[in-house]
């Protein structure tokens, strides 16, 4: 079965064939694109079945220079990959996948996801939950997710296709250009860290790699977090990793905690997540080296939010941004991030 390559490919006889149902009409009622394209789809089904009314389409984006990134991070296929084999089995909530499938290069790819409005979730969480049994929430969330993949022999097996986050060459010219466009107007610690980044990029990422490796989503803000009944849960896969637990806890936490709660909060935060990790059975490390790969970490994030900055609005708001790097740049002040990236390397 051939993979749509945009919304206007789709068809009832693809969608019947992708669903195992016979769908007699739809609707595309919403279309955007940014990292990667997006649609919302209303169905008709010739009779009556439990298969939902609406659902999340993902697709490439629209842009070609943005298309070709994706290619080549291989964004598309890994989240496609992680819908249609992992999805299922790891122990927080994600979005129920209807069909998912890719190309073997990633230059086409296509999921059809539950749309989670309808489903009554919530987004933006952190705006209106925002508290420290939020945090914690989250934080426990976490702890089952790497716990079920700690130092796990599959990465050796069915979980080999799952690599270390990729050090991709795109970061480099757009720290670069961050630092040229919105050094004059960021705080110290903005030129710190991109200088010492661009001095020592290979040696930061065998640092951020150090550690007993697990499953990490790669790309937890808070817009990528929704909430239901029964708690926090996880979308947009595409960066799906083998890597340190850190990664995901670091840029969970310096991403969201405000910076007066950062200094009274983190550490505390901090143990919460060990002691959820040795309760189920997880060798967790010790608090001193966590607070260490929280110190390393938190940059790895901002990496990610410099890039983002860089691109101006083809990825986020900048305005998103620059609220996003405030919180940033007090997290890695507080913390002493670019003194103990620099020892260390």
């Amino acid at each position: 079965m051939l993979t749509p390559k945009n919304v206007n490919d789709l068809s009832c006889e693809w969608l019947s064939s992708a669903l195992g149902a016979p769908v007699s009409g739809y609707t595309v009622i919403d279309t955007h694109t940014g990292t990667t394209g997006r649609a919302v789809l209303a169905l008709e089904y010739e009779k009556s079945l439990d298969l939902p009314s609406r659902l999340f389409v993902k697709l490439p984006p629209a842009d070609e220079l943005q298309r070709a990134f994706v290619t080549s991070s291989g964004m598309g296929r890994r989240e496609t990959r992680f819908y249609a084999t992992l999805s299922g089995e790891i122990p927080v909530r994600v979005p129920h996948c209807y069909f998912a499938a890719s190309d073997d290069a990633g230059e086409e790819y296509i999921m059809l996801l539950e749309h989670l409005e309808d489903s009554g979730c919530t987004f933006r969480n952190a705006r209106t939950r925002y508290s420290e049994n939020y945090v914690r929430e989250v934080l426990a969330a976490f702890a089952r997710f790497h716990a079920a993949y700690w130092a796990s022999p599959r990465f050796d097996s069915d979980l080999a296709w799952v690599q270390s986050p990729e050090q991709h060459e795109i970061a480099l010219p757009l720290i670069d250009k961050a630092l040229k466009v919105h050094a004059s107007s960021m705080p110290s610690v903005f030129r710190e860290m991109g200088e010492l980044y661009l001095d020592r990029t290979d040696d930061i990422h065998r640092l951020w790699n150090r550690g007993e490796p697990t499953l990490i989503h790669g790309d937890v803000h808070d817009g990528n977090l929704f909430f239901d009944a029964d708690g926090p849960g996880f979308l947009d896969w595409a960066l799906v990793a083998k890597a340190p637990a850190m990664r995901d806890v670091s840029y969970f936490l310096a991403g969201v905690l405000a910076p007066a709660d950062q200094q009274a909060w983190g550490s505390d935060m901090l143990h919460y997540y060990r002691e959820q990790l040795l309760a189920l059975g997880a060798p967790a490390p010790s608090a001193q080296e966590l607070w260490q790969q929280y110190q390393w970490h938190a940059a790895y994030v901002w990496v990610g939010s410099a890039v983002t900055l860089a691109m101006g609005d083809a990825w986020q708001p900048v305005n998103y941004m620059l609220a996003s790097l405030e919180r940033l740049h007090a997290a890695m002040e507080t913390l002493g991030s670019v003194d103990a990236i620099r020892a260390a390397v």
